[in-house]
């Protein structure tokens, strides 16, 4: 599965658990333009506030779940440091 086809898999499994008020972000190597071909995806979900813990544990079980060779990495980013989050943000890609 490509990367184009994972990130619309683990687009469907955010949706089916949070409301449109949050969004996703690409980050890492993938929206930085220097990934290789067996770099993870990173994904990040911003919104006004956390993601509650029982949906996230959701979230991730699902997305474990994606029938894929590579790594998906999902993270709240209203649950991280402001630090980590600012670097993010800088070259994050809008996916929502």
């Amino acid at each position: 599965m490509d990367k184009e086809a994972i990130i619309k898999e683990v687009k469907k499994v955010v949706a089916t658990h949070l409301s449109k008020e949050y969004r996703m972000v690409l980050f890492g190597s993938w929206a930085k333009g220097d990934a290789l071909e067996t770099s993870d995806i990173d994904i990040g979900i911003l919104g006004r506030k956390e993601v509650p813990w029982g949906v996230m544990v959701k979230i991730l079980e699902e997305v474990e779940n994606i029938p894929t060779l590579r790594k998906v990495d999902v993270v709240d980013l209203n649950s991280v440091s402001g630090d980590f989050r600012n670097n993010v943000l800088e070259y994050a890609k809008n996916l929502s």
